[in-house]
């Protein structure tokens, strides 16, 4: 943590009835956010006290503080449903030691990290009015709430001016910044940067169940664009000398020039765009991109006429292992299913996650996917057509950098989960989408023509002789769905993973 961040508080919401899931989120906070001398600010609401059969709520609030238990009531008589003052006294005081018990391993963890430890409890009102109220007392620079208060986390935003952290699973947030510092802020980037230098750490990996076991490279093979400092500008004197002068070109488009180049000895790739809207656009999408399954930026520089997006340059695409005989014989029928789960992340967090609004139009195919060593798979989003929607509801409207009206948001969803069926067809086939033809049929007509009778056999890569049984089963069955005619305009992402990996 920088120095001015020191001494400062950081409030962690959490939903107390729901047991020990929801101490995930201190968990978290106290690895990414705290630091020595911060107070961390642990809420446990209690949206149940003091209610019988009755829905009633009740107008109280309790608190447990390192200074013993605070209570204020704030009604003169029990109303029908409610606890009498005395079953209320009693009722809290269960409660209390409950809590004390429930958190007392944290307050030694704390103590040796010289963080102060305060747990308060508070019951009678939401939970998002008891946060926010909370946090206009205290002024923290950070909330987290626990998974359990998603739901509050646009209102709470909304009314406070810190960041906010919501926990999505074991390990794994979504960030939203704060309104007013937004995330230029240098609080927002070390703590960005410290999750980002977790990220291929194997014990805080969080793995999928029946997902194919993957190797997490070595500290020293880390890609750069994960690395602390990463992303940053360029010159364009540094651009022209790892580029050998732009004379190292590996493709040229209407669109970009590609260029192969070398920065403190790590291969990147350099793409060179004009400076027109598009590419402005695609480079505040991908300087806020920050995904193990998507190919994120290193660096950018912007000079006169020219946009200049740096990134790691990976082992080989798909689509050449495909094309290649032998490399796609090594590519297993576990390795193409891990790709395929892989990449369906990738676009997961780029429709469903992304903090300021779906990003679209992201081209996907195999010559769009990056491999890594052991087959690691990352989407490359470096196209001009790349575009992110405004949503409605979004907090952070003032913040969207790329708005895109009178666009059809379930429809340009649609067009990414189509794309995401061809790369699962190229994966089973091993046919290249450009290249195939067969009696006349482009391969989306052809392998339909077969998912429809359930034939998977004549849909086999020949080039793999060991059984992909339950591989090719789970992709062929969400190929289908994300590209059979009368699929539902409600298809999302996250739908089609559950059955790419056979949870449906």
């Amino acid at each position: 943590m920088d120095s001015s961040s020191i001494g400062e508080s950081v409030m962690v919401v959490m939903d107390r009835n729901r047991g020990k899931a929801s101490l995930d989120a201190l968990e978290w906070a106290i690895k990414y956010i705290v630091g020595p001398n911060d107070t961390v600010v642990v809420l446990g609401v209690l949206p149940e006290i003091g209610k019988k059969a009755a829905p009633s709520c009740l107008p109280f609030n309790v608190g447990i503080g390192t200074s013993g238990i605070w209570m204020k009531l704030e009604f003169s008589t029990s109303g029908p449903g409610e606890m009498t003052p005395s079953e209320l006294q009693e009722e809290i005081g269960r409660k209390k030691r409950e809590y004390q018990k429930f958190l007392q391993p944290y307050y030694h963890n704390c103590k040796k990290r010289e963080v102060t430890l305060d747990i308060r409890l508070a019951a009678g009102y939401e939970s998002k009015k008891i946060a926010v109220e909370e946090a206009q007392k205290l002024d923290p620079r950070w909330i987290v709430l626990d998974e359990y208060l998603k739901k509050d986390k646009e209102y709470i935003h909304r009314n406070v001016d810190c960041h906010l952290a919501l926990l999505k699973a074991k390990g794994v947030a979504t960030l939203i910044p704060s309104k007013i510092t937004g995330p230029e802020c240098k609080e927002w980037q070390t703590v960005c940067r410290k999750i980002d230098d977790q990220a291929f750490i194997a014990e805080d990996t969080v793995k999928e169940p029946h997902s194919p076991k993957q190797t997490p490279p070595i500290p020293c093979s880390y890609p750069l664009s994960w690395r602390t400092g990463f992303p940053r500008a360029f010159s364009l004197a540094e651009i022209e000398e790892m580029t050998n002068g732009f004379k190292d070109i590996a493709l040229k488009d209407q669109h970009k020039i590609m260029y192969k180049g070398v920065f403190e000895e790590f291969p990147v790739v350099v793409m060179r765009f004009p400076a027109d809207d598009q590419a402005v656009s695609l480079l505040k999408i991908v300087s806020r991109v920050r995904h193990r399954n998507i190919l994120n930026l290193v660096g950018y520089c912007c000079i006169g006429d020219s946009i200049f997006l740096l990134c790691d340059c990976p082992k080989a695409s798909l689509e050449l292992c495909l094309l290649c005989d032998n490399s796609a014989a090594n590519l297993s029928w576990d390795a193409r299913w891990g790709i395929a789960l892989q990449i369906g992340e990738g676009i997961r967090y780029l429709h469903e996650e992304f903090v300021d609004g779906s990003i679209v139009n992201l081209s996907v195919c195999s010559a769009n996917v990056a491999l890594n060593s052991g087959s690691s798979a990352m989407l490359c989003i470096y196209d001009t057509t790349a575009k992110q929607l405004n949503v409605d509801d979004d907090p952070l409207k003032e913040l969207q950098s790329v708005k895109c009206e009178n666009i059809d948001t379930n429809e340009q969803l649609r067009a990414d989960i189509k794309d995401y069926g061809v790369l699962l067809l190229e994966l089973i086939t091993g046919q290249n989408k450009r290249l195939f033809s067969k009696d006349g049929q482009c391969l989306v007509d052809w392998a339909l023509s077969h998912l429809e009778k359930n034939l998977l056999s004549p849909l086999l890569d020949p080039r793999l002789s060991e059984p992909g049984d339950r591989e090719v089963a789970h992709m062929a069955k969400a190929a289908f769905a994300c590209l059979k005619t009368d699929s539902s305009h409600n298809l999302t992402i996250s739908k089609v993973l559950a059955v790419a990996r056979g949870n449906q």
